[in-house]
């Protein structure tokens, strides 16, 4: 996760927090959450995050969200990937609804 992450962050995403949540949920254990610059920004960092993960051999269940919308979910095994524009981040608000899962790695 935390490679992922990395690859986020030289994909200029910001604020990236890796939570885990295997307490809380039995579906995935892992979320992370970035905000990007533009629609266009969540939507190129979603390919770049999908390709890492097929290098990898980690393939990707689903996919949703417009990138015009201002958000992206990207749902693997184990892991779910949120890309936000800040203002649809403050307005989801994740971190506070898992508050209770602990948080791996932070990078502002």
């Amino acid at each position: 996760m935390i490679e992922t992450a990395e690859v986020m962050s030289d994909n200029l995403l910001s604020n990236i927090i890796v939570l885990d949540v295997s307490k809380q949920s039995d579906y995935f254990n892992y979320f992370i959450i970035a905000t990007g610059l533009t629609s266009q920004h969540l939507e190129s960092s979603g390919n770049t995050v999908t390709k890492h993960l097929k290098d990898l051999n980690i393939k990707i269940n689903h996919k949703e969200g417009i990138s015009d919308g201002g958000w992206v979910l990207l749902d693997y095994p184990g892991l779910v990937v949120h890309l936000f524009l800040e203002d649809q981040r403050t307005n989801y608000d994740l971190e506070t609804l898992w508050s209770d899962s602990s948080e791996i790695l932070n990078i502002l």
